[in-house]
């Protein structure tokens, strides 16, 4: 291999890294399991200002909920069992049994935000997740 060779390849290895490091820098992911009868992990913290990608799976046996404010009042993306909503009001999330709900929440701000499974037999199955300003 010539030094022009290695030089190329040096450089575009650069180039890929430079390329990649920045867009995982800027997303913070989370993945919730819902299960009977919890999500995992329940308490969640997140830096404000951030996008946010929320992915719940659900590991169980029976379909559950997500429910949260943080849907609400933001500009939210969900995705999963084939079908995608972006808008702003969404409520709830149903998710089926071996399905992954994904919610990409672009610009989260600093509060405390309960989540749930609203389902009656389900009572307990529920979280926090607190957007927190960087220090």
């Amino acid at each position: 291999m010539t030094k022009i060779q290695t030089a190329v390849i040096l450089l575009g290895l650069g180039v890929a890294l430079a390329v990649r490091s920045p867009a995982q820098e800027l997303w913070q992911t989370v993945r919730i399991e819902a299960d009977e009868y919890r999500f995992v992990p329940n308490r969640i913290k997140l830096a404000a200002g951030k996008p946010v990608k929320i992915e719940i799976y659900n590991s169980g046996n029976e379909q559950h909920e997500f429910r949260s404010r943080l849907l609400e009042g933001h500009l939210i993306e969900v995705e999963g069992q084939g079908v995608g909503v972006r808008g702003i009001g969404i409520q709830s999330i149903m998710i089926e049994k071996g399905a992954t709900a994904t919610i990409q929440w672009l610009s989260p701000t600093p509060d405390t935000y309960e989540f749930e499974c609203r389902i009656p037999s389900h009572h307990g199955m529920d979280g926090t997740i607190v957007v927190e300003d960087e220090k």
